[in-house]
């Protein structure tokens, strides 16, 4: 009985998690397209901290309820899951073309946060300092985003992001606004759920939190991007889907265990600085690499980051 009512919880809180994520990217999308923001900007910015919303959710609330494991897990493995899982499928479905801007101006930034992370967490701790440290950080690349942001807005292809036809057809800043704030109430109810229902399932089946929330949590937070990244792969918006991987992994880092280090200090495992740290690393380095190549993701790329993925869940669950 106490299964079944934990796995309700569960299904229950991540079903609400992806479904308020969802309102939320398109409420935010729809803001951008009033502002005349750069697609990729929408993706940099809008749509990943949109899609990161579910990871922040699990996040904070695992702060509050003192699982400061789930946090970091979840984080660490939405990451890796962004890189091999969603960016490794969408480049296999559709070949990815990537935004010079991107590969010049945040992907540095997104291999300097894994990079920030390991240090701050060699005395296996990361305190409320670290946590302002990385928020420090996360206000620069908001800043250096935006700064660029209606320097090459492009309408037609901001308008192949498909919206709801509620919001669509109606420019209601006000109805935006009330959607935003319901969404994000339905992510704090939805990921309250899911950690609840989560650590219960780990007690009862004697699994460590940490890979529940490394896998099970950091997959099911990561629906929102890879629907989203799927749905501009597939409609040939691509600064959009590798915007949102790249914005989403800084988001990830700079703000949600930014935030969550400024509620509760989190301790680090020495084990996660031998294996965890350097495979998220290692990952950032394998997208660098690969966009490299003429600015584009390939579909043999895209494969080996997805087997690469495969292969990171066969070696966490032998450990």
């Amino acid at each position: 009985m106490e299964i079944t009512g934990s796995f309700s919880l569960f299904i229950v809180g991540l079903f609400l998690l992806v479904l308020s994520a969802n309102w939320l990217i398109q409420s935010c999308v729809k803001i951008s397209f009033l502002l005349k923001l750069t697609p990729l900007f929408i993706g940099l910015v809008l749509v990943a901290f949109g899609t990161s919303a579910p990871e922040a959710g699990v996040g904070i609330m695992a702060a509050i309820k003192n699982q400061k494991a789930v946090a970091l897990g979840t984080v660490i493995g939405s990451n890796i899951a962004n890189i091999g899982l969603i960016l490794g499928l969408c480049a296999f479905l559709t070949p990815l073309t990537v935004n010079k801007s991107i590969f010049k101006r945040e992907l540095p930034i997104m291999i300097f946060s894994p990079i920030l992370l390991y240090v701050l967490s060699l005395d296996l701790l990361l305190s409320r300092l670290d946590g302002l440290i990385f928020i420090l950080s996360f206000l620069f690349f908001c800043f250096i985003s935006y700064k660029g942001a209606k320097k090459s807005f492009d309408d037609k292809e901001a308008q192949n992001f498909k919206l709801n036809k509620s919001l669509q057809n109606s420019n209601s800043l006000f109805l935006i606004i009330t959607i935003i704030l319901f969404s994000l109430l339905g992510i704090i109810l939805g990921a309250d759920l899911m950690v609840r229902g989560g650590v219960k399932l780990a007690r009862i089946f004697g699994i460590s939190p940490w890979i529940v929330s490394i896998t099970v949590f950091a997959i099911g937070t990561s629906l929102p991007e890879l629907v989203a990244s799927l749905t501009a792969s597939l409609k040939k918006i691509p600064s959009i889907s590798v915007g949102n991987v790249v914005g989403s992994n800084i988001f990830n880092i700079l703000f949600i265990l930014g935030i969550v280090a400024l509620i509760r200090p989190i301790s680090v495992a020495s084990s996660v600085l031998k294996f965890e740290f350097p495979v998220l690393f290692l990952f950032s380095i394998l997208l660098f690499t690969v966009m490299r190549t003429k600015y584009k993701i390939t579909r043999k790329e895209g494969l080996v980051m997805f087997l690469g993925y495969l292969a990171f869940l066969f070696f966490l669950l032998r450990r």
